[in-house]
């Protein structure tokens, strides 16, 4: 069973609180689906991912390349045979099954939670830019 994520931190980096708020709705099936591309290993790479959640006080760099990593694996991108030889040990599944599209809606979602966090760096970095342009009241 799949401990929840908390969703209300105290970080003041919205990107963590993101991240964790999504992992506590789709975590278990993220587990499931990479569960189903690679075996154990996809498992317990979500399980790890979801464990340095829990713990990070922020995203940091290993966070977000786990996440690009995870990305990779659902989209079945070829690059990441070069970092899972087993890779090509998954069971091939019907396109037209539910469980396929789901799989694909999943993906997408997480596609979407990188581009909202990737938004949020932007922004802040920004908004550091900004700050010596601003005038001491």
């Amino acid at each position: 069973m799949l401990r929840t994520l908390p969703t209300k931190t105290l970080s003041t980096e919205p990107q963590i609180a993101i991240v964790r708020t999504f992992f506590a709705e789709h975590g278990t099936a993220l587990c499931n689906a990479a569960g189903l591309i690679a075996d154990e290993a996809g498992t317990a790479r979500v399980l790890r991912l979801m464990s340095m959640l829990r713990e990070a006080p922020r995203l940091d760099r290993t966070i977000r390349l786990m996440l690009v990593d995870l990305h990779r694996l659902l989209s079945l991108d070829p690059v990441i045979e070069a970092y899972e030889p087993d890779f090509s040990a998954w069971v091939f599944l019907d396109p037209a099954s539910e469980e396929v599209e789901n799989h694909c809606l999943l993906t997408d979602r997480l596609y979407d939670l990188l581009i909202d966090i990737s938004d949020l760096d932007a922004e802040w970095r920004r908004m550091a830019l900004d700050l010596p342009a601003q005038k001491a009241a």
